[in-house]
């Protein structure tokens, strides 16, 4: 019964001339009266099966704030969404808290740009930086810049071959991919999203460069060294997952595979597979490619 019913009852028994029928009416009113107040009260369902009356004071994406029923003086207490089945209104409607991990609110204060390097890459001859850019919950794009000869200048090596000389390769290659993350997860206690750019992710990627280098080549039983240019492609699928540290930096491992081309004179070689820095082309040119890395990164703003 509602309180504006029992309001109707009063104004009846006001009105009543019968004894009889002012005193049911006034307990029918004292009972209705009773009742509307008992329910007028939320209700707050936990998943440990506890059963709270309150009432609700704010319902915000991952937290609710309310009162203990009656207790108007008391303090505000405060829940996790994650902790809570339902509430039950005092009218009756029923709300199911949920926390909606596409929403860009959720991460509406965090840093969403990234400048990285590629940690190892250094020591194959090449140094790769990269920056990457969120463009939605699950999505980003990542643009890469290697300079080959920013790193070790590796040795050359030929069976019959004396002398030590180095390759003193010199090019440049860049990159350009979009990635797909794994929606972030949430740390439960205080409601707390991860990072928008942390996750496991897949990003199809293409790579193209040019470089020249020293190569050894056996001409009429005398191997000599000769200079050569490379141009190479590849479109990669690369798999990874980043960790975002302190809101501040993050850790990218990955590893990818693909179909890698390039102009390399085989003849150079014994085998055919190719090293060309940022990928790794195994059997003849177009064959099967693959790369790697750790990337060692600092979000900016």
């Amino acid at each position: 019964m509602s309180l504006f019913k029992a309001a109707l009852l009063i104004i009846l028994l006001s009105t009543s001339k019968t004894p009889i029928m002012r005193k049911l009416i006034f307990f029918l009113s004292f009972f209705f009266l009773l009742h509307a107040s008992l329910n007028a009260q939320d209700k707050v369902y936990r998943k440990n099966g506890e059963v709270l009356k309150v009432k609700v004071l704010e319902v915000s994406s991952t937290e609710i704030k309310y009162k203990l029923f009656g207790d108007d003086n008391g303090p505000i207490y405060v829940l996790e969404k994650d902790r809570i089945n339902k509430i039950e209104y005092e009218n009756g409607r029923v709300e199911k808290p949920t926390i909606d991990l596409k929403d860009p609110e959720q991460y509406s204060d965090q840093l969403k740009k990234a400048l990285k390097i590629n940690f190892l890459s250094p020591l194959f001859g090449y140094t790769q930086f990269s920056y990457e850019k969120s463009t939605g919950v699950g999505k980003s794009y990542e643009l890469t810049l290697a300079i080959i000869g920013a790193g070790k200048n590796q040795t050359l090596d030929f069976y019959n071959y004396q002398q030590t000389e180095k390759r003193d390769q010199f090019g440049f290659a860049l990159g350009a991919g979009y990635k797909f993350n794994k929606l972030p997860d949430f740390l439960f206690g205080r409601t707390r999203f991860t990072h928008i750019m942390q996750g496991a992710y897949a990003k199809p990627i293409v790579y193209l460069g040019n470089y020249s280098e020293n190569v050894l080549v056996n001409k009429t039983g005398q191997t000599v060294i000769e200079r050569q240019n490379v141009t190479f492609g590849a479109l990669q699928l690369e798999l990874g997952k980043q960790w975002v540290f302190g809101e501040k930096f993050l850790l990218d491992l990955y590893w990818g595979f693909g179909i890698g081309a390039d102009n390399k004179n085989e003849d150079y070689y014994y085998d055919t597979e190719a090293y060309n820095y940022v990928i790794q082309r195994l059997g003849t040119s177009p064959g099967f490619s693959l790369n790697g890395g750790i990337k060692l990164g600092l979000l900016i703003k």
